[in-house]
């Protein structure tokens, strides 16, 4: 009996020691963090030995065993694996199984947030995922340039720019942010900010001014700003990068006014007409924009206004507006 848990206490030590060994680790996202967009989970292995196989498990949907052995995988990415996850909003459990010639020698595990709604806040629990620190970009600079210098950064070659080796996905939209499209990132982001690099140079608003001063000058002359203008956070609607929406959006028009103009849709807008149907919000033609589909935007200007309601083309009436479709 003796013998018995020596052996049992000697085998789990063993396998401590060999999990210990592998560190396995999630580089990406943090545990304890937030993020507003799915875009990569980052996996470090190890390599005393290298693991060759890892299960990836998501709010209780796990993955196959993935195979790591093949060689050229190796070296192009070492011990680190790079998948396109889908969280769930709000909060997501990610356990990470590593197993060498079948058996499981380590487990990582993190706790995230994913934020979707631009009309809330995250939890205060969660802090935001911020990966431009020097302890967090060590594990990648072996194939990653993680100290750009000034000439790297004033290339505008995608293939060679630094920041395009792992952000190259998010300017594949149908409309591109000008500065961002000819790969000029360091105009809105500073290299040399503390504690993590890139923060943006400034607020929202005071950032985007710098360029569109055209904006500037309606913001002096109106007497009426929409609520997130006030407040200079252009970043609630608009991307700064790329999106598929006109504009810019984060999503489309009638979805976006919606997520905080709920009274809007849940009540017929405007008048319910002659014929009793309420005035549309979407899908139909908007005759007074080329035969663009009209949206909330179509009547009211998101920014600002001379009217308590942000009507459009400087118009202060009701009546007017309507006239600007409807001639009779």
């Amino acid at each position: 009996m003796r013998l018995t848990k020596i052996i049992t206490i000697c085998t789990l030590l063993l396998l401590v020691s060999q999990v210990g060994a592998h560190a396995l680790e999630i580089l990406y996202p943090a545990d304890g963090s937030y993020v507003s967009k799915s875009k990569y989970l980052v996996i470090k292995g190890g390599t005393d030995p290298f693991l060759d196989g890892m299960s990836i498990e998501i709010n209780g949907v796990k993955s196959d065993v993935i195979d790591l052995t093949n060689e050229a995988y190796r070296q192009s990415f070492g011990d680190m694996l790079v998948v396109e996850p889908t969280f769930d909003p709000g909060q997501n459990t990610i356990i990470v199984e590593g197993f060498l010639r079948g058996e499981r020698m380590a487990v990582a595990r993190a706790e995230i947030y994913f934020h979707d709604r631009y009309d809330e806040s995250p939890p205060t629990d969660y802090r935001r995922e911020q990966f431009h620190l020097p302890e967090r970009e060590a594990p990648c600079a072996t194939c990653h340039n993680m100290s750009p210098s000034q000439a790297d950064l004033a290339t505008r070659d995608p293939r060679k720019y630094p920041c395009s080796s792992c952000h190259a996905r998010m300017l594949a939209k149908k409309h591109v942010h000008g500065p961002a499209g000819v790969y000029d990132c360091t105009y809105c982001h500073d290299v040399e900010s503390r504690p993590y690099k890139y923060q943006a140079r400034s607020g929202d608003a005071l950032l985007c001014l710098e360029c569109h001063d055209d904006k500037a000058e309606d913001f002096k002359t109106s007497k009426f700003m929409h609520g997130p203008i006030e407040a200079g956070m252009c970043l609630v609607c608009h991307d700064a990068h790329a999106t598929d929406q006109p504009s810019q959006l984060v999503m489309p028009a009638y979805e976006l006014c919606s997520g905080c103009h709920e009274n809007v849709v849940k009540e017929p807008h405007v008048t319910r007409g002659s014929g009793g149907k309420p005035h549309p919000l979407k899908g139909v033609v908007n005759p007074a924009e080329n035969g663009e589909e009209l949206s909330c935007a179509s009547c009211h200007d998101p920014h600002t206004g001379q009217s308590a309601a942000l009507f459009r083309w400087g118009v202060k009436s009701r009546f007017s507006l309507c006239a600007k479709c409807h001639d009779k």
